[in-house]
């Protein structure tokens, strides 16, 4: 049983009579005497007033309910707060609380501090040369403008963890995020590495020691190089990237890497676009190397926003195919790799056209696929485009006389990815349509497919 000890402060009549009421317990010691409204009606107070009585006119302690530091006894505001003082007990007081908090914040702090400082020591920064983009695969040199072109560099010269990028513009597309991570962070040559500041918790621990691994996603990384005001590192690497993207000429690896690096991102979009249609049809699928195999083959003859058009209307149909019963969700959602390898099939073997969709608001370009795309592309619309039937712009190649004749499609076994020794000084009036296919080409006559067939 807990005893209540009221001190009033106020003289005035009404609201003592008020108090005593309201801090009357019943004979069980469990309930109280009078509820609030009765106490009110008895009285003539308000709602109002009432309140304010209880909160300024007396102070109620209990006696048998203690803090365990200071001994002093535990003050109640209302009936609720004492019902909930009695339940705990003898609990830390307002003053002693905020105490304790404040010594486990300073002893958190000086935690941390320590942390700081052996990351400090177990990752150094290194004072190296600036990296040179002509050295780099052209994966390296996207992904790096893509994380250090970000606002926030600018500042402390630090990255923004790639896990909190916007959803609406994430850094990669989010298949390919840990592995396009690890993959920059590995580059040859090195071009970054984790900054010591980074927060505490992106680390290892071993206690309060580092291991000397970290999260990828949470951690944060500065562009190695001689000048030790990190935020001017990027400038000049990011000056010279922009350049090559404009002007060109790439680095002579490049040549053989953009379409891998066009596959890929094409299929990360096809890969989630199909997770996404399957979840509006409340279906779930787990992706594995046959359905990447599947979607791989249909993007090597149609574009993304044709292999779109199939995976949507795979997904109604397997929605559809749920729906009539006799299949639970798994075996419909499955049966959805299938149709798309069909509708493939079908139309690549009877040449149908197929319409293109394009890219819906709620899937994003990552800022990876804005770089690629845009500004090593220049394709206006990836969407409509197929890799093999895509090339660099004119300028990869450097000077004209050693760009390849652009036609609208290479073969495969003829994609021009070395530069040609001698090459037609030809302009844009020089453009005609093949008189067989129509394909435009300089010159006039037959294109060179035509010419072959």
């Amino acid at each position: 049983m807990t005893s209540i000890n009221l001190e009033i402060f106020t003289d005035d009549p009404t609201e003592q009579a008020a108090l005593r009421a309201y801090w009357l317990l019943a004979e069980d010691s469990e309930t109280w005497e009078q509820t609030v409204a009765e106490i009110r009606d008895q009285l003539g107070l308000t709602q109002q007033q009432m309140t304010r009585v209880i909160r300024e006119g007396a102070e109620v302690c209990l006696p048998e309910v203690v803090c365990p530091t200071c001994g002093k006894a535990a003050v109640a505001t209302n009936r609720t707060n004492f019902a909930e003082l009695r339940r705990l007990g003898n609990v830390l007081c307002a003053s002693c609380k905020a105490i304790a908090q404040e010594e486990k914040a300073q002893q958190e702090a000086a935690r941390t501090a320590a942390r700081y400082q052996a990351l400090a020591e177990t990752f150094p920064i290194h004072h190296v040369n600036t990296p040179d983009p002509q050295e780099m695969t052209l994966f390296t040199a996207v992904a790096l403008h893509a994380l250090f072109s970000d606002p926030a560099v600018e500042d402390e010269g630090l990255t923004t963890p790639a896990k909190i990028w916007p959803k609406d513009r994430p850094w990669a597309p989010a298949r390919l995020r840990v592995d396009f991570e690890r993959r920059l962070l590995r580059a040859d040559p090195l071009v970054m590495m984790a900054h010591p500041d980074s927060h505490h918790a992106a680390f290892v621990w071993e206690e309060d020691t580092p291991t000397g691994s970290f999260y990828l996603g949470d951690v944060s990384y500065y562009l190695l190089g001689a000048p030790s005001d990190l935020p001017a590192r990027s400038v000049p690497v990011l000056r010279e990237l922009n350049r090559i993207f404009r002007e060109g000429p790439w680095p002579t690896a490049w040549h053989d890497q953009w379409i891998a690096l066009w596959d890929e991102l094409a299929l990360a979009h096809a890969s989630a676009y199909l997770d996404m249609k399957l979840g509006e049809h409340h279906l779930d699928m787990k992706q594995g190397d046959g359905t990447l195999t599947a979607l791989a083959d249909a993007l090597a003859t149609f574009s993304l926003g044709q292999v779109f058009n199939f995976i949507y209307r795979a997904a109604k149909d397997s929605a559809a195919y749920y729906q009539r019963g006799g299949v639970n969700k798994r075996q419909a959602a499955n049966s959805t790799v299938g149709r798309i390898s069909a509708a493939a099939d079908r139309a690549r073997a009877n040449g149908w056209e197929i319409k293109s969709f394009g890219r819906p608001w709620n899937l994003p370009m990552s800022a990876i696929d804005e770089v690629f795309f845009s500004k090593v592309m220049w394709q206006a619309d990836m969407m409509q485009t197929v890799s093999r039937e895509a090339n660099p712009p004119l300028h990869a190649w450097g000077p004209p006389e050693a760009a390849p004749t652009p036609v609208a499609s290479w073969p495969a076994d003829e994609r021009p990815d070395d530069r040609p020794d001698e090459r037609p000084d030809y302009s844009d009036d020089d453009i005609t349509d093949c008189a067989e296919c129509g394909r435009q080409i300089y010159g006039s006559g037959l294109c060179k497919v035509c010419q072959e067939l």
